[in-house]
């Protein structure tokens, strides 16, 4: 999943150490680490469509609420944030974006077909990504 919804999380945490609990020792992010987040930022798009969080940011919180996260050699370790949850939506938003305009191919060749007909088979989600890149 990470790899078809979030193309580029893997890049975007690539070296990041992590601490997950103040028992366990720090370590890098795993497979399973970025599998987990991935699967956390969908689960946070479509709360937040659905309107099930309010203002939180819903299973993304749940997860990562007591991780440090060292981004860079030499830097100070810091818990995630509302600016990195925002990243790994619009990385979600994107991929989504990516995975829509890809197999959506109108064709010249039907006649039969009205456009309003074909209209909401191309992008099912169109509203809800432009309601949710406004919200974030």
């Amino acid at each position: 999943m990470s790899g078809e919804m979030l193309p580029g999380l893997a890049v975007l945490v690539e070296g990041w150490v992590i601490k997950k609990d103040a028992t366990l020792a720090p370590q890098r992010m795993t497979s399973d680490d970025i599998q987990d987040l991935a699967k956390a930022t969908v689960e946070t798009l479509k709360e937040r469509a659905l309107g099930d969080v309010e203002n939180g940011w819903g299973s993304l919180q749940t997860l990562t609420g007591g991780w440090v996260v060292q981004r860079e050699r030499g830097k100070v370790p810091t818990p995630l944030g509302k600016e990195d949850f925002r990243k790994f939506v619009m990385l979600a938003l994107e991929g989504m974006a990516q995975q829509s305009s890809g197999t959506s191919v109108l064709s010249d060749d039907i006649d039969d077909v009205s456009l309003e007909d074909e209209a909401p088979s191309l992008d099912a989600f169109r509203f809800a990504r432009e309601h949710l890149q406004r919200c974030l």
